[in-house]
Formats: C-alpha cells, sequence, structure tokens
C-alpha cells in the first residue's frame, strides 16, 4: 500500500469521478475517508484538524462560558467572512466532504463542514445549503 498522501490523492480523484457519474453515495463514502486519514502534523492546520481532534460545535458550546440561544425556527444567521482571493478551499477535502453531502441532499452537514471555509466557493455552498434547509423547514413546518 503506498503513503497517506499518495492515498488521499487517489482517494480526491475518486471522488471527482464518482460525483461526475452522479455516484453520490459513493463519492460521500470516499470523501469521508480522504477526512478520516491522519493529517501529516507538520501540515497541521485549525481548518484541517477539526476533524481528527474531534471537536464539534456542541462541545465548544459546552466548553464556553457564553450562553447561546436557537434563533426561531433554528435559522442561524451568522455572518461568513469572504475573502477578495479564491484560497485552495475549492480543492480543500473540506469542500469535497461537503459538495458530497450537498450532493446527496444532507444540507445541514454540508454547511457545518463549510463553517470555517472562506473560499468564495465554500462560502457560496455554505450560504446556499442553509437556504436550501431553511426554505425546506418552512415548507414542512
Amino acid at each position: 500500500m503506498g503513503t497517506k498522501e499518495n492515498c488521499r490523492n487517489e482517494l480526491r480523484t475518486a471522488i471527482r469521478q464518482l460525483s461526475d457519474r452522479c455516484l453520490y453515495s459513493a463519492s460521500k463514502w470516499a470523501a469521508e475517508q480522504l477526512v478520516g486519514i491522519e493529517q501529516d502534523p507538520a501540515k497541521f492546520t485549525p481548518s484541517h484538524t477539526r476533524f481528527q481532534r474531534g471537536s464539534s460545535s456542541i462541545r465548544r458550546r459546552f466548553r464556553t462560558s457564553e450562553i447561546t440561544s436557537t434563533p426561531i425556527a433554528g435559522v442561524s444567521y451568522v455572518s461568513t467572512p469572504v475573502l477578495e482571493e479564491d484560497n485552495d478551499a475549492v480543492d480543500s477535502d473540506c469542500y469535497l466532504l461537503a459538495k458530497s453531502y450537498f450532493d446527496c441532499r444532507e444540507y445541514r452537514r454540508a454547511a457545518h463542514v463549510l463553517r470555517d471555509q472562506t473560499g468564495k466557493k465554500a462560502v457560496f455552498l455554505r450560504c446556499y445549503a442553509l437556504y436550501l434547509v431553511s426554505s425546506y423547514s418552512l415548507l414542512f413546518w
């Protein structure tokens, strides 16, 4: 078996090919595997390690002393910064995972994965996923 980076590259290729062929569940599985591969400690960044560290929004909520409340109808109106230049978020593993969730119509999961991303496509996909979640919740409410 190859190195971890070779496995990651093969999974990235597989994700794109599966998605192009509308095999969305298989693409989602491959993206989850990609994100689950342990990262090289020299390349750790906060956005790439949140899955490995087990950091979740629930754990962060209970660690802080801030009081948080759920907005009406459960819709969160959080401003997301948009940078002028699009960084490598388009090709990042988190974006691929979120896109696979989006393709499987798991919009909340897609928005959650992209919560720390600042690339233009990632921000758009996150906002669009949140929009679809809110419109579906109003439709069935």
